[in-house]
């Protein structure tokens, strides 16, 4: 079991298939995993980006995707300290 007292971060990335890809190693290898992800705006920023977009109104300077931005998600990937260099060795084949 994974718990925030016993984990190590294993992995990080911006690509959702490269996560993908380790879990699924981490899952065949019956290696207990956890994610986490992180978005690069908050709840309030993104409010705050719609409702100026909106204000704007139709044919105005900016669509609602120029306003917000690229919205990214990094994903974390963490194993319990017991399995880190077990998983490591997987991920790096």
């Amino acid at each position: 079991m994974v718990t925030l007292f016993n984990r190590k971060k294993l992995y990080e990335d911006y690509s959702s298939m490269e996560i993908a890809r380790i879990t699924e190693l981490l899952k065949a290898n019956s290696i207990s995993y956890e994610t986490r992800t992180k978005r690069n705006q908050s709840n309030f920023d993104m409010a705050l980006h719609s409702s100026m977009t909106t204000s704007i109104g139709n044919g105005g300077a900016y669509s609602g995707g120029q306003a917000i931005g690229n919205l990214t998600f990094l994903y974390r990937v963490y194993v319990s300290r017991a399995d880190y260099e077990k998983a490591k060795k997987l991920i790096e084949e």
